[in-house]
């Protein structure tokens, strides 16, 4: 079955044909061959019987007169006829009266047994017969007693004997030309039914062959295949017809299917690069083109600006009037800024309130002129939303793509640095990373906040501080301190680092000093263990730290374990805008704090960043009550701080009220919610070695 199996369709339609045809005419022919043979040799045995039976009586007088001219006449003339090839007359002894031709008898005692005309014996190419020659009864008609009986009186025996041998060689070739005629005609036969097969096979195979030919490159994925109409009949015709509607029905849904998969991908494609409230490329897009942009400032020596925008004042519309009008604030001031740059330029959106500008092949007085044109049109653009109307302004941080910050989180590091110099000096105003504040109103040109070239860390100027943060009420919780960096200036008196930080290099010196400070603090820490039971602590993270967590947490670890210290003791406390600048980076690092053992602390929590309570987790967060306050006044700011708490305590997270110094909010912090105080009138800022 399995030759069967591996034939083809054509090869299969020819074996139904041909065989039972095959077989029926080698019956046939078999048969007719075995009756024409069979009758060809009855018909050479009737013959020689007919010659012995004519030869015995015509041979009766020459036998009994002995007359051999006679007999030799006799025999010539039964030779002559057609295939007798020898002829002989025999006496009743056995020996020969008269002979024609050479007879091949070998045993004449054969003869003489034979009574009548008979088959002697069949040799390859002669057939021998005899008859014997008897004596015919004589009547005397005269004579008394009528007939005289013949073979009394010759004795009552044969006179003799005649023997003929006939040539069978024209018998044969009669027989070999009967069936070579014969197996031409079957071949014939089986040829025109071979064709007849062959054209019928190809009728139906070879439309089946065209659809499994489609089916294969439909299966390929060439749905725009047909067959076409073979003629081979009705059901072929209808298998042709259903094929091609078929396929033309799949090609169809194909290609709707293929466009609206195609609209979709354009779709997520352009979403996942894009901000879809505003329509601006969103952070991805940003780092990716920020990052080519530094690849290019480093090989070809192409040089470009970085501009961080930060709106200001942009909570106060979207917490006063919901985030309906902050939404389309934003998208409103999108357009604002899309209007004032080049083609050439990239305008993304990287997080809540803050936009990114990458000027390409743009130099520093252009840039600044960029700018100021953005600061400008923000600044006189007025947002009105339910018949209140509100103004706002842009603090934008520039830095200089050119190849002296080696990675894009340098860059990105540095105008957010240079940003936040602008909003410290008075917002809405340009600075850039290495040169003073230009434009804007306000400008007051305080050196303070100007960002210059980064400066070696000057280890033997600082100092480290301690605010303690302390329970609200009667909790039955300890009390724990936050890390303050402090700088001694030229005249040894104590203030803060924030110059420090805006004058150091983000990649590199950042992420140095954050981590000198975990080593001293553990060093602090490891010493005052025998004395006193040891106290948690938080440490403030840099930008660089947080983009670099993998680094900075390795480096804390090994402080840790070097000094034989619990890490539930440190606590990492870092701003809640980094986390939407750097959700990525902030994540990691929460997990790789966690996996040491650390906690987690987020400051500076407002209304906007509700959602990373619960992204996030965090242990702790801090929320600013000053912050609040100025922001949207002394009775939102505190409901405000209020729904804070209770939203942090619903996820099991402890509150703190930082920077307070107000005796009245002060006064509250039990009402609002908070578990733990931090500020001026909670307590004072103390040396760590105290």
């Amino acid at each position: 079955m399995k030759v069967f199996t591996a034939l083809s369709l054509k090869q299969r339609l020819l074996m139904v044909v041909l065989v039972p045809a095959a077989v029926l005419a080698a019956t046939i022919s078999g048969l007719l061959l075995i009756r024409d043979t069979q009758a060809l040799d009855d018909a050479a045995t009737e013959r020689g019987i007919a010659i012995v039976s004519f030869l015995a009586p015509a041979a009766e007088y020459g036998v009994i007169s002995g007359n051999r001219t006679n007999l030799t006449a006799l025999l010539q003339a039964v030779l002559g006829q057609r295939d007798v090839a020898a002829v002989a007359i025999y006496n009743p002894d056995g020996s020969v009266l008269a002979v024609s031709g050479k007879p091949r008898l070998d045993d004449v005692s054969t003869m003489r047994r034979t009574h009548g005309p008979t088959t002697l014996e069949r040799g390859d190419d002669r057939i021998s017969f005899a008859a014997p020659v008897q004596p015919t009864p004589l009547v005397i008609d005269d004579l008394p007693g009528g007939d005289v009986d013949g073979t009394a009186a010759a004795g009552g025996g044969p006179l003799g004997w005649v023997y003929v041998e006939v040539d069978t060689r024209s018998l044969i070739e009669r027989k070999r030309d009967l069936v070579l005629g014969t197996l031409a005609i079957v071949v014939l036969g089986l040829a025109l039914t071979a064709a007849f097969a062959l054209r019928l096979a190809r009728s139906v195979a070879e439309p089946l062959a065209r659809l499994v030919e489609a089916v294969k490159q439909m299966a390929a994925g060439n749905l725009e295949v047909s067959v076409p109409d073979s003629g081979a009949g009705a059901e072929l015709q209808a298998l042709e017809t259903g094929f091609n509607a078929m396929a033309r029905t799949m090609a169809d849904a194909h290609k709707t299917l293929q466009a609206r998969v195609d609209e979709a991908t354009e779709l997520l494609a352009h979403q996942a690069l894009h901000d879809p409230l505003t329509g601006l490329p969103n952070r991805r897009a940003f780092e990716q083109a920020l990052e080519d942009a530094v690849t290019a400032s480093r090989r070809a020596g192409d040089s470009g600006v970085l501009c961080f925008i930060d709106l200001d004042r942009f909570k106060i519309v979207n917490d006063t009037c919901g985030h309906a009008a902050g939404d389309e604030l934003l998208r409103r001031i999108a357009r604002l800024i899309r209007q004032r740059v080049r083609a050439e330029d990239l305008i993304c959106r990287i997080g809540g309130d803050e936009f990114a500008l990458i000027l390409h092949g743009c130099g520093p007085e252009d840039a600044h002129r960029i700018a100021e044109n953005i600061r400008e049109a923000v600044a006189a653009f007025r947002f009105t939303w339910e018949g209140r109307r509100f103004s706002v302004g842009a603090s934008i941080g520039l830095v200089r793509i050119d190849g002296s910050l080696a990675t894009a989180s340098d860059v990105l590091v540095a105008a957010d640095l240079a940003c936040y110099a602008a909003k410290k000096s008075g917002r809405n105003r340009v600075v850039e990373h290495d040169d003073g504040p230009v434009g804007g109103a306000g400008d007051s040109g305080d050196a303070a906040v100007q960002a210059v070239q980064p400066a070696a860390i000057p280890y033997d100027q600082l100092l480290l501080y301690t605010q303690a943060v302390v329970p609200v009420g009667d909790a039955a919780t300890e009390s724990w301190s936050e890390i303050l960096l402090r700088v001694v200036g030229p005249t040894g008196e104590v203030g803060s680092a924030s110059d420090l930080l805006a004058r150091l290099e983000p990649g590199r010196h950042l992420i140095e000093l954050d981590e000198w400070v975990a080593a001293q603090v553990c060093a602090v820490l490891a010493r005052g263990a025998a004395g006193a039971p040891l106290q948690r602590v938080s440490l403030n993270l840099s930008r660089s730290a947080v983009l670099a967590s993998g680094r900075y947490v390795a480096h804390l670890e090994t402080q840790l374990k070097r000094h034989t210290l619990d890490p539930d003791l440190v606590v990492l406390e870092f701003p809640a805008s980094m986390v939407e600048q750097a959700p990525e980076e902030s994540r990691h690092l929460a997990r790789e704090a966690r996996r040491v053992g650390c906690r987690i602390a987020l400051e500076r929590m407002d209304g906007g960043a509700v959602a990373l309570l619960k992204t996030l987790h965090p242990d702790y967060v801090k929320i600013s009550l000053k912050q609040l306050v100025e922001t949207y006044g002394l009775e939102a700011g505190c409901n405000l701080a209020q729904a804070l708490c209770g939203m942090a305590a619903a996820l099991s997270i402890r509150s703190v009220a930082s920077e307070v110094e107000d005796d009245l909010l002060r006064d509250s912090l039990r009402d609002f919610g908070f578990d733990f105080a931090q500020g001026a009138l909670i307590a004072a800022t103390t040396p760590l070695e105290r």
